[in-house]
């Protein structure tokens, strides 16, 4: 408690999330630490606090605030004096995934993430620098820990969906991608009734919500602030801790598989994403909510040699010229069109 009234006053005078705005914690926030630290995930009661507290109150903010609720979790929770003890030993690999039924786990940045029905494989081509192995430490912290629903929430090109895919692939998990839009269907969910080919007679084709929660996938939910309403809703009871979903066409109640694992993803709404709602506090804080900054100059540089197979010093000047064109747009209006925003996928292509 003494840690939970520190942050909420921290929260109000100088902590702020990757939008730049106040961070909302509530009582959600705090039992979703402790209902994660009371499994005993990391076999040590120190360690599964650390770590359960800095999934549920660190996430969210920006790189700027980790250290402030870094100190708070040591100071409230674990004692400065039993720091080195607790984090300098590395978690023992579980007996038996604590979610998932499996007994084999993979480790991944330190932490165990359960082996999925696929054979793990490194991904080709996926180029890992150091702000990318920051974003997958925090996204494994969570994947290990429990079963929570995670938004990933950044720039556009910054690799919210392809860090997710890397993990899936490493880790042997299918994953399955959905792309939100202001006209998505919740059918395409849920599913609908449909003639069946070969009888001719209606029957109910489940979507791919329903299919990934019986088989046990990955789900990446792609521009979620995009989504109707009604969509959103639908979510809501899956994203309670009993991981359900009614389905009203045939008065069904289903119920996740173990290795299932809803992610979110989605651009910052306003400003220069047109469409993008603001989500409700309530409703976000039903995930894990993730901020992935974007990648720095001399990330990109290392990015586009490795990728393109360009010399350092091309890799140098196309990202110069690439600032320089994002500042010209931001002082003047002739790049103010449809096709004005510029992303890292221009400058891959």
């Amino acid at each position: 408690m003494r840690f939970y009234v520190d942050i909420r006053g921290e929260a109000l005078r100088r902590l702020t999330d990757g939008t730049g705005r106040q961070p909302h914690y509530s009582l959600r926030t705090l039992c979703r630490a402790l209902t994660v630290a009371a499994s005993n995930p990391c076999t040590t009661v120190a360690r599964s606090l650390y770590e359960a507290f800095c999934l549920s109150f660190l996430t969210q903010l920006d790189r700027s605030s980790h250290p402030i609720v870094e100190q708070l979790v040591v100071k409230n929770i674990i004692g400065r004096k039993n720091l080195k003890s607790v984090l300098g030993q590395p978690l023992p690999p579980p007996a038996k995934a604590l979610w998932s039924g499996q007994s084999e786990s993979i480790n991944v940045e330190g932490y165990w993430i359960p082996r999925g029905e696929l054979e793990p494989s490194e991904p080709e081509g996926y180029i890992m620098t150091d702000s990318v192995r920051r974003n997958l430490k925090d996204l494994t912290r969570v994947v290990s820990l429990d079963r929570l629903p995670v938004l990933l929430q950044g720039e556009t090109s910054v690799g919210k969906t392809s860090l997710i895919r890397y993990l899936a692939q490493l880790t042997g998990n299918k994953c399955v991608r959905v792309n939100n839009h202001e006209h998505t269907d919740l059918q395409e969910y849920v599913g609908s009734y449909a003639a069946d080919p070969l009888t001719g007679k209606l029957a109910f084709r489940e979507g791919v919500l329903v299919e990934a929660m019986r088989t046990g996938r990955w789900l990446i939910l792609d521009e979620l602030n995009l989504a109707p309403s009604d969509v959103l809703e639908a979510l809501n009871r899956l994203l309670d801790d009993n991981r359900e979903l009614f389905i009203a066409e045939t008065q069904e109640i289903v119920r996740a598989h173990p290795r299932f694992l809803l992610f979110a993803t989605q651009n910052p709404p306003g400003g220069t994403y047109a469409g993008r709602k603001m989500l409700s506090r309530a409703f976000r804080n039903r995930f894990v909510e993730l901020h992935f900054d974007q990648i720095p100059p001399d990330e990109l540089q290392i990015i586009l040699h490795k990728r393109c197979a360009m010399p350092p010093s091309y890799c140098q000047r196309l990202v110069a010229v690439m600032q320089e064109l994002q500042l010209r747009r931001r002082g003047s209006a002739a790049f103010a069109g449809k096709q004005g925003f510029m992303t890292l996928r221009d400058l891959f292509r």
